[in-house]
Parts: C-alpha cells; structure tokens; sequence
C-alpha cells in the first residue's frame, strides 16, 4: 500500500470520531484536517481514485463542520 492510500485509510477511520463528541470541543479541529486534506490534495500524483476518495472526505468534513456550527 503506498503512503498516500496509508494516509487517506487513517484519515477515514480517525477524522469523524475524532470531530464528533457532542457538546464538547473536537479532539482535532476542522482546520486540522482540512490542512491535512489540503495537502494530499497537492499531491501531484493522486489517482483519480484517490481524488474522489478525498474529495468526498472534503464534502463530509464541511457538512459536520457546518452542522456543528449550526448546533
């Protein structure tokens, strides 16, 4: 598995549990992963794969980021 899937597999397993305490500050903040999205974003090398694959990490981020904001 090259770095890049390593990265994406871990930021789907972490990313929404770690943003979903409720009534509670999140244990990462949305501007960490959006950096950290961000930058795999950059990556000039990414499969189209990859790409959706962030992509539609990208899209849940903003819906929980603009639901907890709504909260």
């Amino acid at each position: 598995m090259k770095f890049i899937d390593q990265e994406i597999a871990h930021i789907m397993r972490v990313m929404v549990p770690s943003l979903r305490p409720e009534g509670t500050i999140p244990i990462l903040s949305f501007d960490y992963w959006h950096r950290r999205l961000s930058n795999l974003l950059d990556t000039a090398q990414l499969s189209h794969a990859q790409f959706c694959t962030i992509d539609s990490l990208m899209t849940q981020l903003e819906r929980l980021q603009t639901r907890r904001a709504a909260a």
